[in-house]
C-alpha cells in the first residue's frame, strides 16, 4: 500500500467489531495490520492495543471483570476508557503499581458496530442515509474475512453488470443494461438512483414493477442500496470494508440490513448465515435480503462516469490537510483499478 494512502487511511473510521461480539464483554478487532481489543458492556466501550505491556499476552483472550479488562495472564486490570493499569494481583501490599498503560483509540457505537480510527479522525463517523430511523428494524450480519482488495469488494457491492451472470439462480432474468444515471455530491458522499426491472416482461408494465434502486458510498469503504418497491416499502443493504491487513489485501467485511416499518420483517437467516459460508454465499444472502415481492435484487454500480468524477478530485472537501489527502485520495480511486 502507497504510504500516503496508508496514512490518510489511519485516520477513516471503520467497524471493529459488533456490539453483539460483546456479550462476554471481550471482542477483537483490526485495522490496518494493528491487532486491536475491544471491551466493555454494549452501553459503552473502549478499543485499544491489541497486547498486554506486562508479556504481550493477547488481550482479546481476557475477561470484563468489574469494568475493566482482565489480563489472562498475570490478572492484570485495565480501566475503562484509558486504559490505565489499576491493579497488579501479584504485588505485596504497600507497593506501587507499575505506570502502565494500553494505548486507547477514538472508539464510537453506531448501527450495533463498534467503530474506531487509528489516529484523529479527519471526517465524522459515516453515516446511513437520513431516512433510515428509530421505525427501521436494523440488524448487523455475521462479519467475514475475506483475501481480497478493499476497493475491489467494495465495487463488486455497487456492480450492476454481473448481475445476470454470476447471480442469475438468487436474482432471476434481472435486465443487462445498465441505464445511465446523474450522480449527487453531499461532501465526502456520493449517491444516485437507477431503476431494477425484469427481463421478459410486457412493456406497458415495465414501470408499474419496477423498483428505484438508491445508492450511496461514503468514503472510504460505506456503500449501500435502499431498494424501494412500487407497491410500497423500503430494505436497505450496507456493506462497510474494514482493511485489516497493512497492505490492504485482507478486508473484514460488516454488513446491515434493515426495512422499514411497511415491509415485512428480515428473515433471522439474514443476520447469522452458515458456517464456513463462501464470499459466493454472501452475496447471496445480502441480496435475498433485498427481494422485495420479486425475484431479484441489485446492490449498485460504479461506471466509468462515475469513476472520472471521483478521479477528477470533486469528491474532496476540505479538511485538516487536504493537499496530502488529495494525493490519497487520487491514488486512492486510481491505483484501485477505478480508473
Amino acid at each position: 500500500m502507497d504510504p500516503v494512502e496508508y496514512e490518510m487511511l489511519r485516520h477513516m473510521w471503520f467497524p471493529v467489531a459488533r456490539v453483539a461480539d460483546l456479550a462476554n464483554g471481550v471482542a477483537s478487532g483490526s485495522i490496518l495490520g494493528e491487532e486491536l481489543v475491544v471491551y466493555g458492556d454494549g452501553g459503552s466501550v473502549t478499543v485499544a492495543e491489541g497486547f498486554c505491556p506486562h508479556r504481550g499476552v493477547a488481550l482479546r483472550l481476557g475477561r470484563l471483570h468489574e469494568g475493566a479488562l482482565e489480563c489472562p495472564y498475570h490478572g492484570w486490570l485495565f480501566e475503562a476508557g484509558s486504559g490505565r493499569c489499576t491493579s497488579v494481583p501479584s504485588l505485596p501490599p504497600g507497593r506501587s503499581r507499575p505506570h502502565a498503560v494500553l494505548r486507547t483509540y477514538p472508539a464510537e457505537i453506531a448501527y450495533g458496530l463498534v467503530w474506531s480510527c487509528l489516529d484523529d479522525p479527519f471526517l465524522p463517523l459515516p453515516r446511513l442515509p437520513e431516512y433510515v430511523d428509530e421505525t427501521w428494524q436494523l440488524g448487523a450480519g455475521e462479519p467475514y474475512t475475506l483475501s481480497c482488495g478493499m476497493r475491489q469488494l467494495t465495487e463488486n457491492f455497487r456492480d450492476k453488470a454481473h448481475f445476470p451472470f454470476v447471480h442469475a439462480d438468487t436474482m432471476g432474468e434481472v435486465d443487462k443494461v445498465a441505464e445511465s444515471y446523474r450522480i449527487a455530491r453531499d461532501g465526502w458522499r456520493l449517491g444516485w438512483s437507477s431503476r431494477l426491472g425484469s427481463e421478459g416482461l410486457p412493456e406497458e408494465l415495465a414501470e408499474d414493477f419496477s423498483h428505484r434502486l438508491d445508492y450511496r458510498i461514503t468514503l472510504p469503504m460505506c456503500a449501500s442500496i435502499c431498494v424501494s418497491s412500487p407497491s410500497g416499502g423500503r430494505r436497505l443493504v450496507a456493506q462497510l470494508a474494514t482493511p485489516v491487513s497493512a497492505d490492504g489485501l485482507r478486508v473484514r467485511q460488516f454488513w446491515l440490513a434493515g426495512t422499514d416499518a411497511v415491509s415485512c420483517p428480515l428473515p433471522e437467516r439474514a443476520f447469522t448465515g452458515p458456517s464456513g459460508v463462501t464470499s459466493r454465499g454472501v452475496s447471496r444472502l445480502l441480496y435475498e435480503t433485498l427481494r422485495v415481492r420479486f425475484e431479484g435484487g441489485r446492490d449498485g454500480c460504479l461506471t466509468l462516469r462515475a469513476r472520472r468524477w471521483l478521479i477528477r478530485g470533486s469528491f474532496l472537501a476540505p479538511i485538516q490537510e487536504p493537499a496530502r489527502v488529495d494525493i490519497a485520495h487520487r491514488y486512492y480511486f486510481v491505483n484501485g483499478g477505478l480508473a
